[in-house]
C-alpha cells in the first residue's frame, strides 16, 4: 500500500509538472502575443504633412523647414513620425550591430570605431564607424536645406518630372554609358548589342518597377562609379566562371570582410543565380528588388534605404548600403538633375523623420572642433609677433607681425606646449606657421564678393584653408552642389586660385576655382554647363548688374557695353567664356520677331537643317528636346505679347 501511494504520488507529481509545464508555456505564448501586439501598436509611425506646432516638440526642425519652404512653396514636405528614441536608434546603428556603418579607411580617428579600429570591412577599403559621426550622418536637421534635402525625396516614379533626358544628365558622367547603344559579353564569351542608350534602359525599368529613374541612375553610378568600365559585378568578364553575368546594383556583393574577390564573387553568383545575363536584365530586375525590397515597402528615401527606422516588418537591419555617407552624396545627383532640367522648383514630396528625445542641437561632425575658417588679426599693442614652423618656442621663426595685421585662422590649439596654445595661420601670400593663441583675436568674415556658385568636374573636399598641403578637411562636397562664395583670387597655391565659400549649412571653407561655376541668381538668365541661357528680354546691363567685369561679344567678335544679347554671343567671367541662348531667337539678333518664327517652322518642316547646338537650343523653347509645333506656337504667343517664356 505504501508502495502503491508512493507510485500515485509519483504519478501524480509527474502530471502537475506536465500541466504546470503547459500552462507556463501557454502563458509566456499569449505573453509573448500580447507583447508582439503591443509593439507593433506602439510602434506604428504616422506619416503626416508638416504642421508648424506640432513640430514644435522636435528642437531644431521648424526653423530649418520654414527656411526650405520659402527657397521652394511648391515642395511638399511631410513629417514620418518614427516614435523611436533617439538613444536607442543610435546604439543600435552603433555598438549594437558593429559595421552597421562603414567609413572609407582613410577617414580622421574620430571617424573610426574605437572598438573595432582600422579592422577591415566589406572590399578591404572601409572600417566601422564610429557613434558621434553616425550621429552626425543620421541626424536630419544636418541635412534639410537646399543641397542635401534630396536624401528625403520620395522615390516613387514621376512622369510628370522625370525624364529620359533627365537620366542622360546623369550618366552623361559615367564614363562607360556613353552612345547611343550598349554592347556586352554573352555567355559564351561574344558580343552583343542592345539597341538603346543605358538612360533608355534605366529610365524603361525605373517606370516598370515604379520607382524613380534619377534614384535607380544615381545607384548605379554610386554602386558602379564613373569610370571607362564599370566595378567587377558589371563587367561581364571578372573570371571565366562569370563570363556574362551582371550585377549593376551590387545586389547580394557584400561578405567580403576585406576580401574584394569574394565581394565581387558574392554579386556575381546572386547575378548567375537569377540569370542576369546582359546588362539591361541586370538593371530591370535589379530596379524591381529595389522596388519590392525597399521603395514600395515602406524605405523609400534615400535616408530610409540607408537608416532603416521605418517598422515595417523590420527596425535598423535592413539597409540597402553600408557606405555611411551614401545618401548624402546620392541626394546632390538627384539634386543636381532636377536643376539642370529646370523642373528643381516643381512639386516634389519629401519625408522627413524625427524621433523622440532629440539633442536640443542637430549633432555636430566630429573631430573638427579645433578646425576652423576664420579671419583674426594680432591684438593691440602687440608687436613682432613672431610666425612659427611649427607648434614649439624653439621653431624656426618665418616672419614676425605687428597690431592690427590680419590673417586666416584654421586651427585652434588644444595643447599646452612652451606655456602657449599655438594656432595655425595662413598668411596673406599664403605661407602657413603658428602663432601663440595670447595674441590672437577674431574678427568678422573678411568678404571680398558674394556669388553663387556651383561645384563641377567631380566631388571635393571643402578644406579649412587653401592648398592641399598644411590643410583639414572639413566636408566631402559633391558635384553639382550649390555655395556661396564670399572670396575668390587671394591665394594661388598648388597652381591652383582657392576661393572661400560656404556651404548652405554655414560650413566654411576653401575648394580650388577650377571646380566653381557662377550660377546667376537673376530671374532673367541662368548658367547650363557652357551657356548663359537667357529670356527675351535679356540685355547685357542684366549680366553686368550681378557680373561686372564680363566681357560681352557678338558672334562676330565685336564687343557690346549695352543693349539686348542675342543667341551666339559669348560672355567671358571668371576665367570662362560663355556662349548665349536667348530662347526664341534663333537669328541670333537679340530680338524675338517673324524672322525667328519663319526660320523655327522651316526647320519643323525639314525645309532648313539648323546645326549648331546652340541654335538648336535656343529653338527648343518648350525645352522637351524636341523641336515641334509646341515650339513655334509659344514662339508666336511671345511675338503676339500673349505669353512669356522664361528660363
Amino acid at each position: 500500500m505504501k508502495n502503491r501511494l508512493k507510485i500515485m504520488s509519483n504519478k501524480t507529481i509527474a502530471i502537475l509538472t506536465i500541466l504546470t509545464l503547459l500552462i507556463y508555456i501557454i502563458i509566456n505564448f499569449l505573453n509573448i502575443n500580447v507583447t508582439y501586439a503591443k509593439h507593433v501598436s506602439e510602434s506604428k509611425q504616422p506619416r503626416e504633412e508638416y504642421n508648424s506646432s506640432k513640430i514644435d516638440k522636435y528642437p531644431g526642425y521648424k526653423e530649418l523647414i520654414e527656411k526650405i519652404k520659402i527657397q521652394h512653396p511648391n515642395w511638399k514636405i511631410k513629417i514620418h513620425y518614427t516614435n523611436l528614441d533617439w538613444k536607442t536608434v543610435l546604439q543600435n546603428e552603433t555598438t549594437g550591430a558593429h559595421t552597421r556603418n562603414l567609413v572609407p579607411k582613410e577617414s580622421i580617428s574620430s571617424w573610426i570605431c574605437p572598438e573595432c579600429g582600422s579592422k577591415p570591412q566589406d572590399s578591404g577599403s572601409w572600417v566601422c564607424a564610429s557613434e558621434a559621426i553616425v550621429a552626425y550622418f543620421m541626424d536630419p536637421r544636418n541635412w534639410i536645406n537646399d543641397d542635401y534635402m534630396f536624401q528625403f525625396e520620395n522615390l516613387s516614379f514621376n512622369e510628370s518630372i522625370q525624364t529620359v533626358d533627365g537620366v542622360q544628365k546623369i550618366t552623361s558622367r559615367i564614363g562607360y554609358m556613353q552612345g547611343n547603344t550598349v554592347t556586352y559579353t554573352t555567355t559564351t564569351g561574344a558580343k552583343a548589342t542592345i539597341n538603346k542608350s543605358y538612360a533608355q534602359i534605366i529610365y524603361e525599368a525605373a517606370k516598370e518597377a515604379g520607382i524613380s529613374p534619377y534614384h535607380l541612375a544615381s545607384r548605379i553610378k554610386q554602386e558602379q562609379g564613373v569610370g571607362s568600365s564599370p566595378s567587377g559585378t558589371a563587367t561581364g568578364t571578372y573570371t571565366a566562371e562569370y563570363i556574362g553575368y551582371y550585377n549593376f546594383l551590387n545586389i547580394g556583393a557584400t561578405g567580403g570582410n576585406g576580401n574584394p574577390d569574394l565581394t565581387v564573387r558574392n554579386g556575381l553568383k546572386k547575378a548567375k543565380d537569377s540569370g542576369w545575363t546582359s546588362p539591361e536584365k541586370s538593371i530591370k530586375a535589379g530596379a524591381k528588388e529595389l522596388a519590392s525590397g525597399y521603395i514600395n515597402n515602406g524605405q523609400d528615401t534615400l535616408y530610409l534605404q540607408k537608416f532603416d527606422v521605418d517598422d515595417n516588418g523590420s527596425l535598423f537591419y535592413h539597409q540597402y548600403m553600408q557606405n555611411l555617407q551614401a545618401a548624402k552624396s546620392e541626394s546632390t545627383n538627384m539634386r543636381s538633375t532636377y536643376a539642370d532640367l529646370g523642373f528643381i522648383d516643381n512639386t516634389i514630396e519629401f519625408l522627413i523623420p524625427v524621433f523622440e528625445n532629440m539633442p536640443s542641437v542637430p549633432c555636430t561632425m566630429p573631430g573638427t572642433e579645433h578646425i576652423v575658417t576664420q579671419n583674426a588679426q594680432i591684438k593691440a599693442g602687440h608687436t613682432g609677433i613672431k610666425v612659427r614652423e611649427s607648434a614649439s618656442t624653439s621653431s624656426r621663426i618665418l616672419r614676425e607681425i605687428n597690431s592690427g595685421e590680419k590673417f586666416l585662422r584654421i586651427e585652434i590649439g588644444t595643447q599646452n606646449i612652451d606655456k602657449y596654445y599655438w594656432d595655425k595661420i595662413v598668411l596673406s601670400d599664403g605661407t602657413k606657421g603658428y602663432i601663440a593663441n595670447d595674441f590672437i583675436e577674431q574678427i568678422n568674415d573678411i568678404v571680398t564678393c558674394n556669388e553663387t556658385v556651383k561645384l563641377t568636374g567631380s566631388d571635393v573636399r571643402l578644406r579649412n584653408g587653401p592648398g592641399t598641403s598644411g590643410t583639414a578637411v572639413k566636408e566631402y562636397l559633391n558635384k553639382g552642389q550649390t555655395l556661396t562664395r564670399i572670396e575668390k583670387n587671394k591665394y594661388n597655391l598648388d597652381g591652383l586660385y582657392w576661393d572661400r565659400v560656404i556651404t548652405s549649412s554655414g560650413l566654411q571653407g576653401y575648394v580650388a576655382s577650377n571646380y566653381l561655376e557662377v550660377v546667376s541668381t537673376n530671374d532673367r538668365f541662368k548658367i547650363e554647363g557652357t551657356n548663359i541661357v537667357c529670356e527675351p528680354y535679356t540685355a547685357v546691363e542684366n549680366i553686368k548688374a550681378h557680373h561686372s567685369n564680363a566681357v560681352i561679344k557678338k558672334a562676330n567678335g565685336e564687343v557690346v557695353t549695352t543693349g539686348q544679347i542675342g543667341t551666339g554671343f559669348t560672355v567671358t567671367m571668371d576665367n570662362k567664356t560663355y556662349t548665349v541662348v536667348k530662347y526664341g531667337d534663333i537669328n541670333g539678333d537679340g530680338k524675338l520677331n517673324s524672322g525667328d518664327s519663319l526660320t523655327l517652322s522651316k526647320q519643323v518642316l525639314g525645309k532648313i537643317n539648323l546645326t549648331d547646338a546652340y541654335i538648336l537650343k535656343a529653338a527648343d523653347i518648350n525645352k522637351d528636346g524636341k523641336l515641334n509645333s509646341g515650339d513655334t506656337l509659344i514662339l508666336r504667343k511671345q511675338i503676339l505679347g500673349t505669353q512669356n517664356i522664361s528660363i
